[in-house]
């Protein structure tokens, strides 16, 4: 199922698909014949964190990287389906048109409502337009794929099961937020069953989001604050929260989970996501600049902890429903890295596979997927094997760029175990190597590396580099081989993409204070030869030196900005901050110790 096997399955000659995600995490990717050829968030060349702007950088960047035009490529697949907003009497169905533009929103609007049945709403996989144009040998085709079905793609192509069940669940997508079903073989392809949906106003993803912004953090944004608060709280909030979202301990299969809706007002035309009954009963919302108190601490454990519940519950539902020993996850929920460990450990499934870019940054491949498996009948699949498909800069351009700016840099015989000295040494390092990563996490790409041994590193790196809260924790990064010796985790398991909270072994911590949360636990990434050899091989070598085969490893950029995507950006970031080392491809700049 990799992607260096021989194609079969597919039309002659090669499809190229472009996708496109346009909203919370705007992004473009080039699928040719099943094989994601690039990837990447708009974010990164804007400079605006979660950037909602047409992605025209990163598609003008995909298509560069795949040798085509858009004018050449086949199909655009695209993450919203926005026929299904069409089926029912609003005030954009217009008895007369304002532009002629128009047309292309009345028309469906009018035709769908015929389709639409007396209770309920339309359910449709897909919606495709094609524009003629003159001078052009092919249509344009555009497919608007439905957005949970986008997340079911992205979740199960690129992972390395036969069969899945599937679980996708985020804030909302056209009406629906939560969706629970199965990919099956059929054939020489593969067939996508949904059991069942949960429709908005019900939303897991909304109730994470509305208590993200009541307790001062950016919904859609500051849900890993939250996740960072909760380990320091206890459960004197829990019961109040499960009476408001309806979970029970341990997830339950019946009743997963049912908002009290009087509590919320996610789903009105106000500012708030939470009603006045929930703050009488409950408090105002923190202010963005005020004090965290300790309540706040608890309140954050009670959120994650029925939301773990929601997710255990809808998994267990699933895997009765499904009768499939695996499952595969995506939507922005399965972002909670924390639910995946605990889904991982405790749950129905023997494994878990999550795609790293599994909310609405990952749509644009997940759209361009279900087009070329389900609407062009594709049955080439690549296997994720790494995350590192956006641009990527060789030594020369590295060089390039220190020119430019007047620096300079040595270049060692073996940088991989330079910079291990380094960071046994005490330095905290950017490391700048191949290609960008996709996803929200930093996998050794665009990573800011430091010991993990000392637990001074965690409040030097929130304080002198990354200008971010104290509560934040850092990630290990852990070469796969020694993962258990130093994490409790099942038989089998790997977490190449940090997607996954497992316990640190108790007479491991020590060993591991920058990275081992207040809980014990840490969101750690297991590096492998294969998936990551320099990545790999400066681990390794860090452990030759300290006898521990680990890295902390956090994204290489500073508070309220995306990750450094160019050796400029890398060079900025190094010299306006505390780090002490950029290694820049093969270049290293060193700053004087004080």
């Amino acid at each position: 199922m990799g992607g260096d096997q021989p194609r079969t399955g597919y039309p002659a000659p090669s499809v190229d698909i472009l996708g496109i995600s346009f909203g919370i995490d705007t992004s473009a990717c080039l699928v040719r014949d099943g094989h994601t050829i690039s990837a990447v968030l708009e974010e990164r060349f804007s400079r605006i964190k979660h950037d909602r702007g047409w992605p025209s950088k990163a598609i003008a960047h995909c298509l560069k990287a795949g040798g085509t035009s858009l004018d050449e490529v086949d199909s655009i697949a695209f993450f919203w389906n926005p026929a299904l907003h069409l089926d029912f009497a609003h005030p954009g169905r217009s008895s007369t048109y304002r532009h002629h533009g128009d047309y292309f929103h009345m028309a469906p609007a009018w035709l769908l409502g015929a389709f639409r049945p007396p209770q309920g709403d339309l359910s449709s996989p897909h919606t495709t337009m094609q524009v003629h144009l003159d001078g052009r040998s092919k249509p344009l085709t555009i497919h608007y794929i439905t957005h949970h079905r986008t997340h079911a793609a992205v979740a199960f192509f690129p992972s390395p099961f036969a069969e899945a069940a599937v679980l996708t669940i985020d804030g909302f997508g056209e009406r629906v937020s939560t969706t629970l079903g199965a990919w099956r073989a059929a054939g020489e392809s593969w067939a996508y069953e949904e059991y069942e949906t949960i429709r908005v106003p019900q939303s897991l993803g909304s109730f994470y989001a509305a208590m993200t912004s009541w307790l001062g953090f950016r919904p859609n944004n500051g849900e890993g604050k939250v996740m960072g608060l909760a380990p320091y709280g206890d459960d004197r909030h829990v019961e109040r929260f499960r009476r408001i979202l309806g979970t029970s301990p341990g997830g339950d299969a019946e009743h997963p989970f049912e908002m009290d809706l009087r509590y919320f007002e996610h789903f009105l035309d106000t500012p708030s996501r939470v009603s006045a009954r929930f703050l009488d009963e409950f408090g105002p919302s923190r202010s963005a600049d005020g004090e965290t108190t300790e309540d706040h601490f608890h309140f954050a454990h009670a959120v994650q902890t029925v939301t773990e519940e929601a997710i255990l519950g809808l998994a267990k539902r699933l895997a009765r429903l499904s009768n499939l020993p695996n499952v595969v996850l995506a939507g922005g929920v399965a972002m909670n890295s924390v639910a995946n460990g605990l889904l991982e450990r405790e749950g129905p499934f023997e494994q878990v596979w999550i795609h790293p870019s599994a909310g609405d940054g990952g749509t644009a491949v997940g759209a361009a997927l279900w087009s070329w498996h389900v609407i062009a009948g594709g049955t080439n699949r690549h296997e994720w094997t790494t995350d590192r498909l956006g641009p990527s800069f060789d030594a020369e351009a590295c060089r390039a760029a220190l020119r430019k700016g007047g620096w300079s840099w040595t270049e060692p015989e073996d940088v991989a175990a330079d910079t291990a000295q380094a960071l046994a040494n005490g330095q905290l390092v950017g490391w700048f190597q191949g290609g960008a990563e996709l996803g929200a996490r930093a996998l050794g790409g665009r990573s800011i590396l430091a010991d993990p041994r000392r637990p001074e590193n965690k409040d030097v790196l929130n304080a002198r580099v990354k200008f971010r809260e104290g509560f934040r924790p850092f990630a290990p990064s852990i070469i796969e081989e020694a993962a258990r010796d130093f994490f409790e985790m099942p038989p089998g398991s790997s977490v190449p993409w940090m997607q996954k909270v497992h316990p640190v072994h108790p007479h491991k911590r020590e060993s591991l204070g920058a990275v081992t949360h207040v809980d014990g636990s840490a969101r750690l990434q297991t590096v492998s030869s294969k998936g990551a050899p320099k990545y790999h091989a400066l681990i390794k070598a860090f452990g030759d030196i300290t006898g521990v085969p680990v890295v902390l490893n956090t994204s290489f950029n500073v508070r309220g900005e995306p990750m450094v995507l160019t050796p400029d950006d890398a060079i900025r970031c190094w010299a306006t901050t505390g780090l002490d080392r950029l290694v820049l491809g093969p270049c290293v700049l060193s700053k004087p110790r004080e």
